[in-house]
């Protein structure tokens, strides 16, 4: 076992890296890391694997817009029940790179009938992990949830365990600057791969048109001007590993830096809600970005855009709990709001509501699968032309009436 265990990677030696995502955004992150500089790139699903070093694992860490967590895989074997779990884990030589003075962390995802319980999983791993050393050593390492040095992270799909380190801690999409959110926030790392995939480009207005805690808007100010998402942040979990290179993580971390632009960007984040607005004025304080992001306080129904032509992005209620008439009423004055209001825009919304979709009574250029939370949703392109889309087929130079 101690032999094929695979704790490979080192300050001066490439090695694999599995960075994951949201349902739908994997090419959206392979495009990231391409940029980034990431080799043998190769999605997967909710994920892309990439190989790079430690200032890359670095790098990714502090500069992907749409990345979760970055894993570093260690091993894989199979186990058909809990006992074979343990035996596997209390065999590999933990001590190679985990001291009893370590504070230890595992965190389990299931796909599989042969384990019902992550918590029961990650337990099972622990104990192994731990007993290893008390019969080793005669002490053991304790258990940190909240700043550990050694963070586990554990996939088990069918019989089939996958061990990675986990370099970030916390999610990605925890940026740091939302001190205040709604009661269904928008997580920033979705928000930021909606603001991709609409295709807006900083020269374009761009109305967050529904913006709740505006995460919508703040993530396309980041985009915009090459603000490192993981700015915020000041703890990543590579931190308190024994090969933490402090000094080519602070290169790194200035270099991100001195990328940042200070460019002209019309963004608008409108919310009707006057409390949740003031929320989201406060987000765009803490991330830097208020001088970018104009928070306007209106109904999306009475809002005019300021431009000819543009990009506005809807998250509107999916209505779960409201009755289906209302829902249906919502989205249809939503689809005239954007014939009346928004010609020459294009307009994304993204919604978990199939009769919403319906009464829009508009045809979407584009429907993308895409999950929020849970929910399985729909990402959807309408492409509002000035007069109708034949004559501006017919002659693209038409601009309507």
């Amino acid at each position: 076992m101690s032999d094929s265990f695979t704790y490979t990677f080192n300050s001066q030696g490439e090695f694999e890296i599995k960075v994951t995502t949201f349902f739908g955004l994997e090419d959206v992150l392979a495009k990231e890391l391409l940029k980034l500089g990431g080799k043998n790139i190769v999605p997967f699903k909710r994920g892309v694997a990439v190989k790079g070093d430690i200032g890359f694992l670095y790098k990714c860490n502090l500069c992907l817009h749409t990345a979760l967590k970055v894993l570093v895989p260690i091993y894989k074997f199979q186990a058909n029940n809990e006992h074979q779990l343990y035996d596997a884990i209390k065999l590999m030589p933990w001590e190679q790179f985990i001291d009893v003075s370590d504070g230890i962390m595992v965190e389990s995802v299931l796909n599989t009938e042969q384990f019902t319980h992550s918590l029961f999983v990650s337990q099972k791993i622990k104990d192994a992990i731990v007993d290893r050393f008390r019969e080793k050593t005669g002490k053991r390492p304790s258990v940190d949830l909240i700043r550990p040095t050694f963070k586990l992270y554990v996939h088990v799909y069918k019989n089939e365990i996958s061990l990675h380190l986990d370099s970030s801690g916390d999610p990605l999409y925890k940026r740091g600057y939302r001190s205040d959110i709604n009661e269904a926030p928008l997580k920033e790392v979705l928000a930021a791969g909606l603001v991709k995939l609409s295709g807006w480009e900083p020269h374009l207005l761009l109305i967050d048109g529904m913006c709740g805690a505006a995460t919508i808007a703040i993530e396309a100010a980041l985009i915009a001007n090459q603000i490192p998402p993981g700015y915020y942040r000041n703890d990543f979990t590579f931190m308190r590993w024994r090969n933490f290179d402090e000094k080519l993580y602070d290169l790194i971390f200035e270099s991100s830096v001195n990328k940042i632009k200070n460019d002209p960007v019309q963004i608008i984040a409108n919310d009707i809600h006057a409390p949740t607005l003031k929320k989201a004025k406060t987000n765009t304080i803490n991330a830097k970005v208020d001088d970018v992001v104009k928070c306007n306080n209106e109904s999306f129904f009475d809002l005019k855009p300021e431009r000819s032509s543009g990009v506005i992005i809807l998250n509107p209620p999916y209505g779960e709990r409201l009755p289906v008439k209302e829902v249906t009423e919502l989205y249809k004055e939503i689809g005239n709001k954007l014939k009346k209001d928004f010609q020459n825009f294009n307009a994304w919304m993204i919604t978990s509501n199939p009769d919403g979709i319906k009464a829009v009574g508009l045809r979407p250029s584009r429907k993308i699968q895409i999950y929020n939370g849970a929910l399985e949703c729909r990402f959807l392109k309408y492409e509002l032309y000035g007069g109708t889309k034949k004559i501006h087929k017919l002659n693209p130079d038409h601009k309507g009436a």
